[in-house]
């Protein structure tokens, strides 16, 4: 499970942010006091939130936290290559002298096989000029990285590192990793291929098999968890019953391959169909046959893919991190509310997998859906950096607060600050 990310100077981000999913020691009120204990799951000693949510206006550095911990995550999950794919993580915050020839830093503090780890890297842009013709320089480079587990209920170091040197003689199985070979490599990585079993290699299959967002390929790449379970995993009837909770009743799903085509491919909504049934006047029962992409509504669409990954998440072994930009995108605050509850729910969310989202839907933000400390917000300062902080940051708020209402009356800040617009020097050319 995650326990938190960390990232500095990044975009809109100068100083440290820091987004936690520790859960605090505030109660909810008796009314919701079964809140409290839904919505945190426990992972090596520690209380653990499900669930959180992002909110803020737009342009104040949501999606710009999303972005930093969706990049860092896929920076891990890439393969080692004498190419630097770390460009997306070289993008400091610009209001600042010498912008490019600063660090950006990253950090996550995560569980995995009960096992506490604390792991992060400084990448910066690389202006060094070649002086052979034959030299390889990479255009980013790690400044800094380092890994730190717990080993009898104490972190320890596992390895550090300045630049190309890496001190690594803590690290268990340190003799079977070579030098490392480009200044853009992730040692982390690097270890993970030459150690298989070792601390490196677990926390990169964690999050190589196990965490997921919507950000950068957008919420298609989650349909394949869905076909998986309609095609290989014989769940069509649990599925169709998790789209019944939301009120989207179908008797059959149909899905129209190419025999020519291998069934690993995502298949596209166009070729999947939706069967419904309804009784005509003689009351006899009548398929209609609904395609997911012509027929159904972007809420609809939007759920189908959604649905399968819910589905399996929740029924794994592991707790699974899901990332999920701007949810309320095409669906209705009830579903919203429903979708949330289900991952706060112990006995649907079984597996305690966790959700990190942005919204601008206020309807979440109730204290019989979420505690206090599952709300974070984001505000952009004087000097157009992002500032991130939590509900449960603000004094003098109840815990059975309207958290909804307060918040759109400004009592939390991260509200859009809009002027009035005049019209009347407009000039009409006849």
């Amino acid at each position: 499970m995650i326990v938190e990310f960390s990232v500095k100077n990044f975009r809109s981000i100068k100083e440290l942010q820091t987004i936690s999913f520790v859960a605090t020691g505030l109660k909810s009120s008796l009314e919701f006091s079964e809140i409290d204990k839904n919505n945190i799951a426990e992972e090596g000693g520690t209380r653990l939130l499900k669930t959180i949510g992002i909110y803020g206006a737009n342009a104040s550095g949501k999606s710009n936290i999303i972005r930093a911990l969706e990049y860092f995550l896929q920076a891990i999950k890439n393969e080692a290559s004498s190419e630097s794919n770390l460009n997306s993580l070289c993008d400091p915050f610009l209001f600042q002298e010498n912008a490019f020839n600063t660090e950006s830093f990253f950090q996550i503090v995560l569980f995995v096989n009960n096992k506490k780890y604390r792991y992060g890297f400084t990448v910066k842009k690389n202006f060094k000029v070649k002086e052979k013709p034959e030299e390889k320089i990479s255009k980013e480079i790690i400044v800094s990285e380092w890994l730190y587990g717990t080993k009898e209920k104490s972190m320890v170091e596992y390895f550090t590192r300045k630049g190309i040197d890496i001190k690594k003689e803590k690290l268990p199985n340190n003799d079977k990793i070579p030098t490392l070979p480009y200044e853009h490599s992730l040692f982390l990585t690097h270890s993970a291929a030459f150690d298989r079993e070792g601390d490196c290699a677990t926390i990169r299959k964690y999050i190589n098999g196990w965490t997921i967002s919507n950000f950068t390929n957008g919420i298609e790449l989650f349909r394949w968890n869905t076909l998986l379970l309609l095609e290989h995993e014989n769940k069509k009837i649990d599925f169709l019953e998790l789209l019944s909770s939301f009120n989207l009743k179908y008797s059959d799903i149909i899905l129209e391959r190419d025999s020519n085509k291998p069934d690993k491919d995502i298949l596209s909504q166009e070729k999947i169909f939706m069967m419904k049934s309804y009784n005509n006047k003689n009351n006899d029962t009548i398929d209609v046959k609904l395609n997911l992409s012509y027929n159904e509504s972007s809420g609809t669409q939007k759920l189908f893919d959604l649905a399968g990954l819910l589905l399996r998440a929740f029924n794994l072994p592991i707790s699974v991190f899901i990332i999920l930009d701007e949810v309320d995108s095409n669906f209705h605050p009830s579903l919203l509310i429903k979708l949330i509850g289900l991952f706060n729910n112990p006995l649907i969310n079984k597996s305690k997998s966790q959700l990190l989202f942005t919204s601008h839907d206020t309807n979440l933000m109730s204290p019989s859906t979420m505690r206090r400390d599952q709300f974070y917000f984001t505000e952009k300062s004087e000097d157009n950096s992002t500032r991130l902080y939590s509900l449960a940051d603000l004094k003098g708020i109840r815990n059975d607060a309207d958290f909804s209402k307060q918040y759109l009356a400004g009592f939390y800040g991260a509200l859009p600050i809009l002027d009035d617009y005049s019209n009347e020097n407009h000039l009409c050319n006849d």
